[in-house]
């Protein structure tokens, strides 16, 4: 068995390091072209939708109805995206982090 000196040791040691990086490199690679892909195809379903809304109002403005339409299988347009709302916080729900003295008894000054 041939002795290998630290310096080719390290140097081996780091090629390998480096092609395990180039592949986790790869995955966030592939990860953020699908994520870029992703948004322009919402903003152009987005841009659709506007389009469709837009015909489908000139069409009943034009004398259709809605009843009319959709027996020509065109369904009403969404009214806009689903927001979620955040539930309101009452006066007395504490902030999370935030510390809170307990409640004097009664009786004490």
């Amino acid at each position: 068995m041939a002795e290998q000196s630290a310096k080719a040791v390290r140097s081996e040691t780091e090629k390998a390091a480096l092609a395990l990086l180039r592949e986790r490199a790869n995955l966030v690679g592939e990860a953020a072209t699908a994520r870029h892909e992703r948004d322009q195809l919402a903003e152009a379903l987005r841009e659709a939708n506007a389009r469709y809304s837009a015909r489908y109002t000139a069409a009943l403005q034009g004398g259709w109805t809605a009843d009319e339409l959709a027996k020509l299988g065109l369904d009403a347009p969404e009214s806009g995206p689903a927001r979620r709302r955040r539930p309101t916080r009452s006066a007395s729900s504490p902030v999370p982090g935030e510390r809170v003295a307990p409640p004097a008894e009664a009786g004490q000054p």
